[in-house]
């Protein structure tokens, strides 16, 4: 550790004698913006934590892995807006140290809460998928009991991830690395296809045929297809957010290999990253009627508005 650390501190010494009055004036508005977005960011997730885990209506498998996915969004508005921030005011005067330790300390969370978000988004797709495929059976197989247990696998798993450079050798470190995304990433494009499939044939099955008028049953069937497809698309439409907001990083990891990286383009790209947190709860609360109902009552409380 303490060679990248001192490695570091020769490059941000020598690089940021050579900042720019541009490259200046772009770091002090990035500075401003993920100042201005974490206040935001943080207070978002945070009312979709509190009311999925206290309101009973919304503790169900489903809301509760939600709720996951926005404990990390939360430490985002928390300590990682706020910590990007420090980074670059510290390279921007010049402080080697206290920049080279804060870069350490964030590439630590990023890890952590990255591979805890891709996990996550692999149980939501796995879990929307079993929701379509078990009908009848979903609340007797997907139970609150063994989502929480697959979180706190996902929790481990995330912390060992953090751990096994220091553990593994380099390239046994990349593989692994490597191999947890190929696979996460093929469980939900096929968790996602495989739920849209079934969703129409579960339509066609139910579709009356000629002149036949739909019963209770049928209709009763019809409606839990279009909430089920509602939030099938909810979850879809925050999966390729957090796809798109996070393809940037690939353009940081390729700036960052170079021997005279472009931090501030580089940090533009990961500005963009931390969007994802703030854009998630909102569309949470826009297409998810029943959080978006307690999300509001839970604002009126605190304002003190007339319910």
């Amino acid at each position: 550790m303490d060679q990248p650390i001192t490695s570091c501190f020769i490059s941000a010494t020598n690089y940021s004698k050579s900042i720019t009055n541009e490259d200046a004036k772009n770091m002090t508005f990035l500075e401003v913006i993920n100042s201005v977005l974490a206040l935001p960011t943080a207070a978002a997730n945070a009312l979709v934590i509190v009311a999925i885990l206290t309101t009973s209506s919304l503790r169900t498998p489903s809301y509760l892995l939600l709720s996951s996915l926005a404990i990390s969004d939360l430490t985002v508005g928390l300590f990682g807006q706020p910590g990007f921030t420090f980074i670059i005011f510290s390279f921007r005067n010049g402080n080697a140290k206290a920049y080279c330790y804060a870069r350490w300390i964030s590439t630590f969370f990023l890890v952590l809460f990255g591979n805890a978000t891709l996990l996550t988004v692999a149980a939501i797709s796995v879990d929307r998928y079993l929701a379509i495929r078990l009908k009848t059976r979903y609340r007797s197989v997907v139970t609150v009991r063994r989502v929480r247990l697959i979180l706190m696998f996902i929790l481990l798993y995330s912390i060992f991830a953090v751990c096994h450079p220091f553990l593994l050798s380099l390239t046994m470190s990349n593989v692994l690395a490597a191999s947890v995304v190929i696979i996460m990433s093929f469980i939900i494009l096929f968790c996602y296809t495989m739920s849209f499939r079934a969703l129409k044939i579960h339509c066609d099955q139910i579709q009356p045929q000629g002149n036949e008028r739909p019963n209770s049953t049928t209709q009763s069937n019809a409606i839990d297809v279009l909430k089920y497809r509602k939030l099938l698309k909810t979850m879809l439409l925050i999966m390729m957010l957090i796809i798109v907001c996070y393809l940037p990083l690939f353009g940081v990891f390729i700036i960052f290999s170079k021997p005279n990286p472009n931090r501030v383009v580089a940090w533009y790209l990961l500005s963009i990253t931390t969007l994802n947190s703030l854009l998630n709860p909102v569309i949470y609360m826009t297409s998810m009627k029943d959080l978006r109902r307690v999300c509001i009552r839970m604002l009126r409380k605190i304002f003190r508005f007339d319910m």
